[in-house]
């Protein structure tokens, strides 16, 4: 008796970092395959993109899913395909420069402290030059930290080796943000399915649940398998 076929490779494009919402992996999706299964170093987006298209399996993935600010990502990816890919979004929301300052404003917070008006103000400048952002940041977020670790008068070295697991990881996030804020709107995508949460704007296909379970609710799992079946995707579920 002849086997059946493997399904395809589900790309599952979004930031692996600790979070209060369920990752792409809550899907019951035996051939989801995450194109980032740790954190890529805090680049620029060209280099961050390249490294995106560089991690791509080999042969054209069956359809690529993405959730919240990594669905321009997931764009860019599914482009690389050359051909109709589907797309699966989830909440995904436009990520502007203003999410990427929330994002680092959020993260210093996180401190017990807040940018003053001068810091925001050079940031925001610094958004349309993400190489020059993210060294900006990266200074500022040591600072931040050292501050908050209680070391301010420590030596220069002492306060880097303190800060930098912190620093590093919040680079990462916001590098990512970075890349989907500057990343170009493909020529062309496939077809695509929207799955939102009860409270996230926009149109698509409603889930009536909150953000940080849409991912583990079975009916979003449903949705996405007749999706891609009805695109002659095989998933290989129950459902």
């Amino acid at each position: 008796m002849t086997p059946a076929p493997t399904p395809p490779v589900l790309l599952a494009v979004d930031h692996p970092a600790q979070r209060a919402e369920a990752p792409l992996s809550a899907l019951p999706l035996p051939a989801l395959h995450p194109l980032l299964p740790e954190p890529p170093p805090p680049e620029p987006p060209g280099p961050y993109l390249d490294g995106l298209r560089a991690a791509l399996p080999s042969g054209a993935p069956g359809a690529v899913l993405a959730s919240c600010a990594s669905a321009p990502l997931a764009a860019v990816v599914a482009a690389r395909a050359g051909r109709a890919v589907p797309l699966v979004l989830f909440d995904a929301e436009p990520v502007t420069a203003a999410t990427v300052l929330t994002a680092y404003r959020d993260t210093v917070a996180q401190l017990g402290v807040l940018p003053d008006h001068r810091e925001a103000r050079h940031l925001a400048g610094c958004v349309a030059e993400p190489g020059v952002f993210l060294a900006v940041a990266r200074q500022r977020l040591a600072a931040h930290v050292g501050g908050a670790l209680g070391v301010d008068g420590a030596a220069t070295e002492e306060v880097e080796d303190l800060a930098a697991p912190l620093v590093d990881a919040a680079l990462r996030w916001l590098a990512h943000l970075l890349a989907a804020h500057h990343a170009p709107p493909p020529a062309s995508v496939g077809p695509t399915l929207r799955i939102l949460s009860a409270n996230t704007p926009g149109d698509g296909l409603r889930v009536g649940c909150d953000r940080a379970d849409l991912l583990r609710d079975p009916r979003t799992a449903d949705a996405v398998v007749s999706f891609l079946a009805a695109h002659g995707v095989r998933t290989d579920t129950d459902h």
